[in-house]
């Protein structure tokens, strides 16, 4: 059984942590004399999340444990501030990469993964989602790319030689 261990990128968490420290430095020097109480209310908002990116952009550069393991049987992906989550390859229809885009720039990748079974408690988030959205009801999980240490077409192709090939079927159904 060969595990494939994914670290978080060292560059890119070190870029997040000078982005956040020069606008979190750079919004605490404004005078806040001559402001609207709405203009007082987004900077100190503008601080509070930058802050948080100082946060997390540290614990991600002392991180020594992975971000994402792929076994034979499952992923397993390990958030920072949250208990890890477990994904089963029997379970997993289809993986898909999606890019956000802004005025044709790439900001961020997602590789998303449709199950086999919706989620047996949806929350109601997830019933206004897929009420809305309908052509996204299967999609429970996505893992987000950039923070990782490798390209997310890499990591699709290695996700999609774990599938099953015939895992559109339920064990019930037959032709």
């Amino acid at each position: 059984m060969k595990e494939h261990h994914f670290y978080s990128s060292k560059i890119k968490s070190l870029i997040l942590l000078i982005i956040s420290c020069v606008f979190t430095f750079g919004l605490s020097y404004t005078d806040f004399k001559d402001e609207n109480i709405f203009i007082i209310g987004i900077l100190s908002l503008g601080i509070a999340l930058f802050s948080f990116g100082i946060l997390y952009s540290i614990l991600l550069l002392v991180r020594t444990e992975p971000l994402l393991t792929v076994t034979d049987k499952q992923i397993i992906v390990y958030n920072v501030l949250r208990k890890p989550t477990f994904i089963c390859f029997d379970e997993v229809i289809l993986f898909f990469i999606v890019d956000m885009r802004h005025c044709g720039i790439k900001t961020s990748s997602y590789i998303c993964v449709i199950m086999n079974k919706p989620k047996k408690n949806p929350n109601v988030l997830d019933k206004v989602s897929t009420t809305v959205f309908p052509h996204l009801k299967g999609i429970r999980y996505s893992i987000q790319t950039d923070i990782l240490n490798v390209r997310a077409k890499v990591l699709l192709e290695l996700f999609n030689s774990r599938i099953r090939p015939y895992n559109l079927l339920d064990k019930e159904d037959k032709w």
